[in-house]
């Protein structure tokens, strides 16, 4: 069995049922559950969260210039660790981190679900040479995003 590619409105709805899911059960976290390392080398729950604030920020990057320059789009990494160190999300209120982060998140949904159809071909390219299109980036942040969430839920290792 062959399984299809999600289509823009299935993964703009996961988007919101992300949302709204990490709306309701983040509060439910006492402040030190949020805080806690799960161990050595392991981002608190804060911590993830923030990163997702800069993996939103990045791929908002992403989706624009792949939006508005010639392809290919040249994808520049970033040092993920650096940016959480750097951000201080540790000692970040966590209603100012799921905020953002919310805020965010709709912003780029409503940016996904105007994309044209024929931008979702647009070619972007890693510095390696590994080349992968507008909408495989798009559904690659879903997933990415995904598996956060389930982390800060508990629900798959940290």
């Amino acid at each position: 069995m062959v399984l299809s590619a999600p289509s823009m409105p299935q993964v703009c709805h996961r988007l919101h049922e992300l949302l709204g899911l990490l709306n309701t059960r983040l509060p439910l976290f006492s402040p030190a559950e949020l805080a806690a390392f799960p161990g050595p080398g392991k981002w608190s729950r804060k911590q993830i969260l923030g990163h997702l604030i800069d993996s939103a920020a990045n791929n908002h990057q992403r989706f624009m210039l792949a939006l508005t320059t010639p392809e290919p789009l040249v994808l520049t990494p970033y040092d993920q660790d650096a940016w959480v160190r750097c951000a201080d999300y540790q000692h970040t209120l966590p209603a100012d981190l799921l905020s953002l982060w919310t805020t965010y998140n709709r912003q780029l949904i409503r940016l996904i679900e105007q994309i044209p159809l024929t931008a979702h071909a647009h070619r972007c390219t890693y510095g390696n040479g590994y080349e992968v299109t507008l909408r495989w980036l798009i559904e690659d942040y879903a997933v990415h995003l995904e598996h956060h969430v389930q982390q800060i839920l508990g629900r798959t290792p940290q």
